[in-house]
């Protein structure tokens, strides 16, 4: 008698399941037939809507492929959820190749619009080095936008970025100690030969121009460099580089830097001030391009006016504080 009356217990249960399940399917139903005439009328978040209920099958069969399609409508009318969907399914190669530039451009555009989830793994890239150049200090600023933002999964990465940064630091100070090998004896002077003065130590100005300043090996335009040749006027120094390339994610760029280096104390500390001439912009996203979105610069002089603050660590080192807000490393 109680066999039976579990049996019929269970049957009862199994049952009340199946009908919620049966429930919930026709809510997510009928959720998805009123969002997809919006979504195909151009509603940006009701093609939102639907390129989520592909992504997760509900109320629809799970298709990765419509749902990035639905996502990208959303996107390149400003919604900045479906961005940041985009950027992961181009970082996590689902419903569409994996491609990390792509995945840099779309977290960056919806970051930019204060979407936290976007913000973090915007970091993520720049941590990694996918799709950009690796950068610890661009990847705790975003870190922390997000943290600040309510996602509390970004204090774990501040914490990680900022302890490799500080182990790096430690490796560079100790590289630096180097055991100094005995002086070698003075050879004897022939006589009636002089005894040749002291070498004058090289002013700040002199070490800045001896050149060949480079930024992660890569020579900059704001310094005498390969790119950049110098004229020494006194009391400041003119600078003007070759035309440089550079890709800023939706397109290349081509401009010239002019600088002036100014400022030049005993104690190995200068200043210098620069702004960029952009003379060509092409876009390099197609996706961008369809989308009808601006290139964040302009042909002609750019209204934007750099500030180094720079301070000689050696004859071949150099710190930089750009804009009062981040240090730059410097060597020749």
């Amino acid at each position: 008698m109680k066999k039976s009356l579990r049996i019929i217990m269970l049957a009862i249960t199994t049952v009340l399941c199946a009908q919620a399940f049966a429930a919930g399917d026709y809510i997510w139903e009928e959720k998805f037939k009123k969002a997809l005439p919006k979504a195909e009328q151009g509603d940006a978040k009701a093609q939102y809507a639907v390129g989520e209920m592909y992504e997760k099958g509900k109320g629809a069969s799970k298709d990765l492929k419509k749902a990035f399609e639905w996502y990208n409508k959303a996107a390149k009318q400003g919604d900045k959820k479906a961005a940041y969907k985009l950027g992961r399914a181009y970082l996590d190669g689902k419903g569409v190749s994996r491609n990390y530039k792509k995945a840099y451009t779309w977290f960056k555009k919806s970051a930019s619009k204060n979407y936290v989830r976007a913000q973090y793994y915007l970091g993520t890239l720049y941590e990694n080095g996918k799709g950009v150049l690796k950068d610890y200090d661009e990847a705790l600023k975003w870190y922390k936008r997000a943290l600040a933002g309510g996602y509390g999964s970004a204090s774990e990465a501040i914490k990680r970025v900022s302890a490799v940064q500080k182990s790096t630091e430690q490796q560079r100070r100790i590289a630096k100690v180097v055991k100094p090998k005995p002086a070698p004896k003075p050879k004897a002077l022939p006589k009636k030969q002089a005894t040749p003065a002291a070498a004058k130590p090289k002013t700040t100005k002199q070490k800045v121009l001896a050149g060949g300043w480079k930024k992660r090996n890569k020579s900059v335009e704001y310094l005498p460099s390969s790119l950049t040749q110098c004229k020494d006027t006194g009391s400041r120094v003119e600078c003007l580089s070759a035309e440089v390339t550079r890709n800023i994610g939706m397109a290349d760029i081509n401009y010239t830097t002019k600088a002036i280096i100014f400022g030049f104390k005993p104690n190995g500390t200068f200043k210098v001030s620069y702004r960029n001439n952009v003379s060509k912009i092409k876009v390099t996203d197609p996706e961008f391009a369809e989308s009808g979105g601006k290139v964040p610069v302009t042909l002609g002089w750019q209204d934007a006016d750099h500030k180094l603050a720079c301070k000689f660590e050696n004859d071949r080192s150099l710190v930089c504080t750009k804009n009062k807000l981040r240090k730059i490393k410097l060597r020749r």
